[in-house]
């Protein structure tokens, strides 16, 4: 092998650590790409959900505020309690059945 071989053989050696670090970037550069794209898409989704909340919000806003008072003193009023006694005593023979039941 003659001097010219040499030289082919060093020659190949830099261009191939020079094609080997290029790849290694190349991959890094993709990696950190691709994380940005994921951090771009969650940025998206948090200002489409902060659009959605302003936009309830004006349409609070823009309300009548009577809506949102209470016609009665008590806010318990408005949700809906059924104070019937015979459905209170029927779960409750229900319950102690059941109870009877697993303590056989």
């Amino acid at each position: 092998m003659g001097a010219f071989g040499w030289i082919l053989v060093a020659l190949a050696a830099i261009i191939g650590g020079y094609i080997v670090d290029y790849q290694k970037n190349k991959l890094k550069w993709q990696d950190k790409s691709s994380k940005t794209a994921e951090d771009l898409d969650e940025v998206r989704t948090l200002v489409h959900q902060m659009k959605k909340r302003i936009e309830n919000l004006e349409a609070i806003a823009a309300s009548d505020p009577n809506e949102f008072k209470s016609k009665t003193s008590d806010p318990l009023d408005r949700i809906e309690i059924d104070r019937d006694e015979q459905i209170k005593k029927e779960n409750e023979r229900k319950v102690s059945n059941l109870a009877k039941e697993k303590g056989d």
